[in-house]
């Protein structure tokens, strides 16, 4: 293993650089312009006592936390691998809990996050995490709305006028300071609970369809290039069943 990488993988490393991401972060925000849009698609569901789960690309997680508003708790599903230590603790220095993902004991982040849904937290995933392909939805949040009780997945997307494309799997925008951007919430999906496999996959494509129009809207609006989406997943094996 690299030195920079066994350096990043102590505890002090990491808590040094996330205080310093999460500043930069702030600094953004503080800096920049940023509309929010279509709060009411999400605060009418909780006025409601609704479960909810925002769903939003792997390559808009950074510029996501600009447009949330400071106080309302979101747990969002975090890989526990060094990367997404790093992202998921910046993200609780403001404000985000993540839900750790461990790879050998998955069930165990997916169980919790559940418990936390039902009771009345907001959720949130990357669909198309943590590895891609990139703006293809898998049916990670779409079994995880079954077993939260019929939740509701609410498409988000962002974009902005200055950020810096990284050459990644999921081409992921990294926020630049003085700029003027957009956070969208689009209209909520319901997942009913004992949906047919053909009902489900046509809740899958609808928000993928629904994803990639809203991301491709915000960067023409933005002056962005939205990337193309990664080769088309597979036909879907049935969800397995919702537990009581």
């Amino acid at each position: 293993m690299k030195l920079h990488k066994r350096i990043l993988n102590q505890d002090w490393a990491q808590a040094a650089v996330t205080a310093l991401a999460a500043a930069y972060l702030r600094f953004v925000r503080l800096t920049g312009r940023w509309e929010l849009r279509g709060w009411d698609n999400l605060q009418k569901l909780v006025d409601e006592g609704k479960p909810v789960i925002l769903c939003f690309w792997h390559g808009r997680l950074i510029a996501n936390i600009f447009g949330w508003p400071r106080g309302l708790a979101l747990y969002q599903l975090s890989t526990a691998h060094r990367d997404g230590q790093l992202a998921g603790k910046t993200y609780q220095r403001l404000g985000v809990t993540p839900v750790w993902l461990d790879k050998n004991k998955p069930t165990e982040a997916t169980r919790k996050l559940v418990k936390i849904i039902k009771s009345g937290g907001i959720g949130a995933i990357t669909p198309d995490g943590p590895k891609g392909p990139r703006q293809r939805m898998q049916m990670g949040a779409i079994d995880l709305a079954r077993l939260a009780g019929g939740a509701y997945l609410i498409p988000v997307s962002n974009s902005a006028t200055r950020v810096k494309v990284l050459n990644s799997w999921d081409r992921l925008q990294f926020p630049l300071p003085f700029a003027r951007g957009v956070f969208a919430l689009g209209a909520p999906v319901e997942v009913p609970r004992k949906a047919s496999d053909e009902e489900l996959e046509s809740i899958r494509q609808h928000l993928e369809d629904t994803l990639n129009t809203m991301t491709r809207a915000l960067d023409a609006e933005c002056g962005q290039e939205t990337p193309e989406p990664g080769p088309s997943l597979p036909a879907p094996q049935a969800a397995p069943e919702p537990t009581s």
